[in-house]
């Protein structure tokens, strides 16, 4: 059975486990920005017998505020990044964001579409150390 719930600091292992499997060698240990989004209550992982399998992230003070969403690849494809996302969507809403904004890896870019996101045009992207998209939504 699978649980979405808000990330503890006892979960950042298994979290940074999963980041590692899904990013590789590009994985950026920032263990200030765990603890943070942990205290504001914006990490939020999907459990799956019990065993963390996927972790989202939102930070609503930041211009991109949907931070990380990833599911260990065998996890994929089952509905588990749609439930994270909702979540971390509620969190936004809830903050009284107006539209949410992520830095797609241009692999997901699909995937948020069907969510409801929409490219953001060229001029108004920001900086980003990796490669990727801009994308938003607005508040349904």
């Amino acid at each position: 059975m699978s649980e979405i719930r808000i990330g503890k600091s006892e979960d950042k292992e298994a979290i940074q486990r999963i980041y590692e499997v899904v990013v590789g060698s590009q994985a950026n240990h920032d263990e200030a920005r765990w603890d943070r989004l942990i205290e504001r209550g914006g990490l939020v992982v999907a459990t799956e017998e019990g065993r963390i399998v996927g972790f989202g992230g939102i930070d609503v003070r930041a211009a991109d505020q949907v931070k990380w969403l990833y599911l260990l690849p065998q996890h994929q494809g089952a509905g588990l990044g749609s439930e994270l996302l909702r979540r971390l969507e509620s969190i936004g809403w809830e903050a009284g964001l107006d539209s949410l904004r992520v830095h797609s890896a241009p692999g997901a870019v699909n995937f948020y579409r069907g969510h409801g996101y929409r490219l953001v045009e060229t001029t108004g992207q920001m900086d980003h150390d990796h490669e990727g998209v801009e994308m938003m939504k607005e508040r349904p």
